[in-house]
């Protein structure tokens, strides 16, 4: 019974945070911040049935638990970076567009 709630809570989590994770700026134009942020939901989830199945926190279970929390942990970084490299980058390439010098050719 606790592994079940375990993981409803793992999934009630990941999807709540997923809804608020698609509100980011580069969300639909990254695809590979999408596709990290997307393997460590992934991972979490490996992570949770690891720690869940480990009977201490000192058996081996328990460490691979943590190594694949830790896995995750990088898929997101990974993937929240290249989200924020897009903005970054659409940002900039929208400021050097507005700030082209108007040519009187242009209207002729």
């Amino acid at each position: 019974m606790e592994s079940t709630v375990s993981a409803l809570a793992v999934l009630a989590v990941l999807t709540a945070w997923h809804l608020r994770n698609r509100r980011h700026p580069g969300w639909l134009a990254s695809p590979d911040g999408r596709f990290f942020i997307f393997c460590g939901y992934a991972l979490v989830a490996i992570a949770a049935f690891w720690l869940e199945t480990a009977p201490a926190a000192t058996t081996w279970e328990w460490a691979f638990g943590n190594l694949w929390a830790l896995a995750a942990m990088i898929a997101f970084v990974l993937g929240f970076g290249h989200l924020n490299r897009v903005t970054a980058d659409h940002a900039w390439a929208a400021q050097q567009v507005e700030t082209l010098e108007h040519s009187d050719a242009a209207t002729n």
